[in-house]
C-alpha cells in the first residue's frame, strides 16, 4: 500500500512529465521533509529510479519507471473518477495512510 506522501510523489512526477530534482519534487508534491525514505521505498518497488545528475553528481534526479508510470496513471484515473480536485491542492488523496 502506498502512503499519501508516496502517492503525492508519483502524481507529481506524472504531472511534471520529466525527471525532477529532489528539491523540485518536494516543492511540486508539497512535501516539506522526510522524503528520502519514501523515495527509497518507491525505488524498492520499482516505481521510480534515482539517478545522479551529470553536471552535479550530488544532485539526484527522480523519474518514473514504466511500472511507476502505470501506477501513477491509475492513481490519476481514480482521482479524476472521484473528481477529487483538491488533490492538486494537496488536501486530499486517493487512499488514506494506514
Amino acid at each position: 500500500m502506498l502512503s499519501i506522501t508516496q502517492q503525492k510523489i508519483l502524481l507529481a512526477l506524472l504531472r511534471a512529465g520529466e525527471p525532477l530534482t529532489v528539491r523540485k519534487l518536494m516543492e511540486i508534491a508539497g512535501i516539506q521533509y522526510n522524503i528520502k525514505s519514501h523515495l527509497e521505498y518507491l525505488n524498492s518497488l520499482g516505481l521510480i529510479v534515482i539517478n545522479s545528475e551529470e553536471e552535479f553528481p550530488r544532485r539526484k534526479l527522480i523519474a518514473l519507471t514504466k511500472r511507476g508510470l502505470t501506477v501513477a496513471k491509475l492513481l490519476e484515473q481514480v482521482v479524476n473518477t472521484l473528481d477529487a480536485t483538491e488533490i492538486r491542492g494537496r488536501d486530499q488523496l486517493v487512499f488514506s495512510e494506514m
